[in-house]
């Protein structure tokens, strides 16, 4: 079902942008074709320097710099052609999967593209009409409109195809997208503002001139993305350590983010507190490392000594991801994973509202995957039988909200 509403969001986005592609042709002329080459030239190499995100399925660019300058030199016709041209015959690389462009990418990703860069760099360039603007000629308060209302337009269209795949209200998908994009995007539109200065004053060689540091802008977040691939890579390395001394771990992260990110869906909980949740579930036994094998992989019940060295392992868990500084969002999640809702849990017996909601999601997700899986001194408990331990232990062990939210999901 959300496949078909996110195919009829595209068509609906295809429909606004043809909309507003023929009332362009119909308002406008294209006067200057080699004005229209050269900007389209700049979007299509901007565009195929993407920068891709660690996942590897999306990418940054800084093409909305040309957006924001060509809107002010070139008027609203040419510029949303450009932009649209950017998006149509883009190349990018992403490793893995080679070099990606529209013929072999999926035919709704295409479409839901250029429907986005029509609707955004038409609707934009209207207004800065509207308000005052001139093409070919720099106005402050009509310049600054655009490079605000650019950024809405971006976030909601984002943020409504989004909506569909993590079952998210809107509002809250788009408020993390707004604070997520805004400051990059309004540093890469002010440089699309000076390229258009530089334009206005010198012509084209400026534009190649000032070309530069939006190179150099799309180089430093290149470095920043391979940085946290790195960071990324060390911790699956350390999780690759983790399961090689605990043959249980391994699988086990999987399984509880699967049932953590489902839950807290269905609670509602933020985005951004999803996402927190997804990595946490995956680094979450993490400190295990620094605990002896032996304690780990101990057949028979563990003593009361044995019991406390285990008790230490969210901390140092904790300790390891606070290292990573874009991991330390996480940080609380993972060292409060045990922690219990009457305050009887550990490392630090904090109770009730004081536990992170994310790691009181957490929490029953893990407790819930470890009673179904076998142990070397238990056999699993069935779906049944550890879905009544969470009603039973609901307000004492667990959050009773969220285990009630729990036993409803998993009981459909």
């Amino acid at each position: 079902m959300d496949n078909k509403r996110k195919y009829y969001y595209i068509g609906i986005l295809s429909v606004i942008a043809f909309c507003l592609l023929t009332l362009l042709f119909y308002k406008y002329d294209i006067e200057d074709y080699s004005m229209l080459i050269f900007w389209a030239v700049l979007a299509i190499i901007v565009e195929s320097l993407l920068v891709p995100l660690p996942n590897n399925t999306v990418g940054i660019s800084v093409g909305y710099a040309v957006n924001i300058s060509s809107v002010i030199v070139t008027g609203p016709l040419i510029s949303t052609i450009i932009v649209a041209l950017g998006f149509l015959f883009r190349v990018p690389y992403i490793k893995g999967r080679g070099y990606i462009h529209s013929l072999n990418l999926p035919l709704h990703k295409t479409v839901y593209n250029l429907s986005q860069s029509i609707i955004v760099t038409s609707i934009i360039s209207l207004v800065y009409l509207k308000v005052g603007g001139r093409v070919g000629e720099f106005s402050l308060v009509p310049t600054i409109s655009i490079l605000l209302l650019g950024i809405i337009l971006n976030t909601t269209i984002i943020s409504g195809y989004l909506t569909f795949d993590t079952k998210q209200r809107f509002y809250k998908v788009w408020f993390y997208n707004v604070k997520g994009m805004f400051a990059s995007a309004i540093a890469v539109g002010t440089m699309g503002i000076i390229v258009a200065l530089a334009y206005i004053g010198y012509g084209y060689g400026a534009v190649i001139l000032f070309f530069g540091p939006l190179l150099l802008a799309r180089y430093s977040f290149k470095l920043y993305i391979e940085m946290r691939n790195l960071y990324l890579s060390t911790i699956d390395a350390l999780n690759k350590s983790l399961e090689a001394k605990d043959p249980y771990t391994s699988g086990h992260a999987a399984k509880v983010e699967k049932f953590a990110v489902e839950l807290a869906e269905s609670y509602n909980l933020p985005y951004e507190s999803i996402q927190n949740i997804r990595t946490a579930a995956v680094l979450h036994d993490i400190g295990k490392i620094g605990i002896n094998d032996s304690i780990l992989n101990k057949a028979s019940r563990l003593t009361q000594e044995e019991y406390e060295q285990i008790m230490r392992y969210p901390s140092i868990g904790a300790d390891i991801i606070s290292k990573v500084d874009f991991l330390k969002d996480i940080t609380g999640i993972i060292k409060h994973h045990h922690e219990r809702y009457d305050g009887k849990g550990y490392p630090d017996g904090i109770a009730g509202e004081e536990i992170p909601i994310e790691a009181c999601v957490l929490t029953i997700a893990d407790s819930y995957d470890a009673m179904t899986t076998d142990r070397p001194y238990r056999k699993a408990l069935t779906k049944d039988e550890a879905l009544e331990e969470i009603r039973k232990n609901a307000g004492t062990q667990f959050h009773p909200g969220l285990s009630e939210a729990f036993i409803t999901l998993m009981s459909k």
